[in-house]
């Protein structure tokens, strides 16, 4: 979340974006899986220090494998981190306590925050250097000419409400895109100035029994294998309400520029003392 936001968003809407919220025991909602083709490059993030019995309560926001060493989030999920506090859980589903969890887990060498715009706004969006290779294949952002769908699908481990259980399993959203003026109505209300070139803005399809919410923060928005959008804000997680995304065709350029630096840099082997977990 941009740093202007910190200070003009109320408190309950930054714990929505944030996740402030204490965390949960492992929720029932865990005993319903939801596979799909996308689904791969889905990931968890959760506190190094988080023990591999009980990674659900370390669980804090979600993101997206763009790169077999890049996961890319929302900036406000690790902004003040330190990258050695974060782990990345690379195609994670079951973090359900006592039950084996798939994916793979590595730790995050390096955070990068996505450099203000020309105009020194913020953009709520940053990259994780993995200290290892993800054997996951990633997902691809859009290029500027590709058609924006009509639908997504978000995969992460949001709230089902504001002050609701939060999963011990991967859920699914799917969303429909809107019109930009309806959640620049929103930031107007909040004193926040709406940034069409980078965002975009999504309601649950009437097939949705909840909206984002706590917890889903830097999780992907995926379509065709595509992520169209991160997730980044909303003034509630009222099924009804209109949340913001940051839009994936705006990063393609920045995340393209990274990992051309990065890849030239040969990355430890998987299965180094210190720089993978491996399978969880």
């Amino acid at each position: 979340m941009p740093q202007r936001l910190m200070t003009s968003v109320p408190a309950a809407v930054l714990m929505i974006l944030i996740g402030l919220l204490p965390g949960d025991s492992a929720s029932s909602r865990g005993d319903t899986p939801n596979p799909g083709p996308d689904t791969g490059a889905v990931v968890a993030l959760v506190n190094a220090s988080s023990p591999a019995e009980n990674l659900f309560n370390g669980q804090f926001c979600g993101g997206v494998l763009v790169s077999p060493t890049l996961v890319l989030t929302a900036a406000h999920c690790v902004r003040g981190r330190r990258p050695a506090s974060v782990d990345a859980v690379v195609g994670a589903d079951n973090l359900c306590r006592g039950a084996p969890v798939p994916g793979q887990r590595l730790h995050v060498r390096t955070v990068i925050l996505h450099p203000r715009t020309p105009q020194g706004r913020a953009v709520d969006a940053a990259l994780l250097v993995l200290a290892g290779k993800a054997t996951a294949a990633p997902a691809r952002l859009p290029d500027a000419s590709d058609r924006l769908p009509a639908t997504g699908t978000e995969f992460g481990w949001g709230r089902d409400g504001y002050g609701g259980v939060a999963p011990c399993r991967r859920t699914s959203v799917p969303l429909r895109f809107v019109p930009g003026e309806r959640c620049a109505r929103a930031q107007r209300n909040l004193d926040i100035a709406p940034d069409p070139a980078r965002q975009l803005c999504a309601v649950p399809t009437a097939e949705a029994t909840r909206n984002t919410c706590t917890g889903d923060s830097g999780s992907p928005v995926l379509a065709a294998n595509r992520v169209w959008g991160l997730v980044s804000w909303g003034p509630s997680c009222r099924i009804d309400d209109v949340g913001a995304y940051v839009r994936g065709a705006s990063l393609r350029l920045w995340v393209t520029g990274i990992d051309a630096i990065h890849s030239t840099r040969r990355a430890p082997a998987e299965g180094t003392a210190g720089n993978t977990r491996g399978a969880v």
